[in-house]
């Protein structure tokens, strides 16, 4: 609160420069705001974005309306849900490992430690 004070005596000054001015109307603003609130409700400062609208949505439900108005943005097909590999890329062959047997080993025989 001091500094919204000490920035309303700086706006109001004889020399007050524009920026102190615009700082000094800004203070002013927030403590009309700050007198104005009701118990319970947020506070609103004139000039501010208004909140979002699923600022007080369940996380769970804002990603069932997401994907609810994603699905309703897809084409429709009979049965069948397109997919971006069918459509951006052609097929490919499956894909073919040869199996390779090691080759064989030479018998190991006991070395004799001297």
């Amino acid at each position: 609160m001091e500094r919204q004070i000490e920035a309303i005596r700086a706006a109001v000054n004889a020399d007050a420069t524009a920026e102190q001015k615009r700082h000094g109307a800004a203070a002013c603003r927030a403590i009309l705001a700050a007198l104005e609130a009701e118990v319970g409700k947020p506070i609103t400062m004139p000039g501010a974005p208004a909140p979002s609208p699923l600022a007080g949505i369940d996380p769970g439900q804002a990603i069932d309306l997401l994907i609810a108005k994603l699905s309703s943005m897809l084409p429709k097909e009979e049965g069948k849900a397109p997919t971006a590999t069918a459509s951006a890329m052609p097929p490919r062959p499956p894909m073919r490992i040869a199996f390779v047997a090691p080759p064989a080993r030479a018998p190991r025989t006991a070395r004799r430690r001297p």
